[in-house]
């Protein structure tokens, strides 16, 4: 009985203490995986809101190397009460998007999607984000991915494609018919030659 006694409290204080801490999730681009070479592919970016003030800007860069293997923005979803805005490199890709005008309040997350193209090239591909808070606070992650990053930068592993898709299976499927109909049709002919 004693135990008890001491065991809830001390339980119920850890609880208080674990759920008044701000989430520490940090910026990410989701899904954090995909499959190589795959156009028009549905990201999103998320963006917990980690400190008192509240957020008045999140900006992304997307990283050299995954624009100069194949990887684009296509387009953003427009998100009511933010104005998107757009940069652009030499060739025409998209080089930095930020959205503006809005607040994100402590305790919140913000979601903005994206359809992109992914890059040909299977490996790690960082993006560098920021957000930017009422106070003038500005927090970058722009950090090497690792234990020691206080803000590392988002992650996307990008995979080599399947060999077995939707499509290749559909064609080794019709291949297989038209092959067993012709062999059928040999065999029906050769039988009619038989028996005449």
């Amino acid at each position: 009985m004693q135990r008890r006694k001491f065991t809830l409290p001390l339980v119920a204080i850890m609880m208080v203490g674990i759920f008044s801490v701000p989430l520490l999730a940090h910026v990410s681009v989701n899904p954090r995986t995909a499959p190589a070479g795959s156009q028009h592919m549905v990201f999103f970016i998320r963006a917990p809101v980690e400190f008192a003030n509240p957020v008045i800007e999140l900006g992304l860069e997307v990283g050299e190397e995954w624009r100069n293997n194949g990887g684009d923005i296509n387009s953003f979803q427009h998100v009511p009460g933010w104005d998107l805005n757009v940069e652009f490199d030499d060739e025409g890709r998209v080089y930095k998007a930020s959205w503006t005008g809005g607040e994100a309040p402590r305790e919140t997350f913000m979601m903005f999607y994206m359809s992109m193209n992914v890059p040909e090239e299977p490996g790690d591909y960082t993006f560098k984000a920021w957000q930017l808070y009422a106070d003038g606070k500005r927090v970058e992650f722009i950090e090497e991915r690792g234990e020691s990053a206080e803000y590392p930068m988002p992650l996307v592993v990008v995979e080599g494609a399947p060999i077995l898709t939707a499509g290749t299976v559909q064609v080794s499927a019709i291949t297989i018919a038209l092959f067993a109909l012709a062999v059928s049709l040999l065999s029906y002919r050769n039988h009619r030659k038989s028996n005449a």
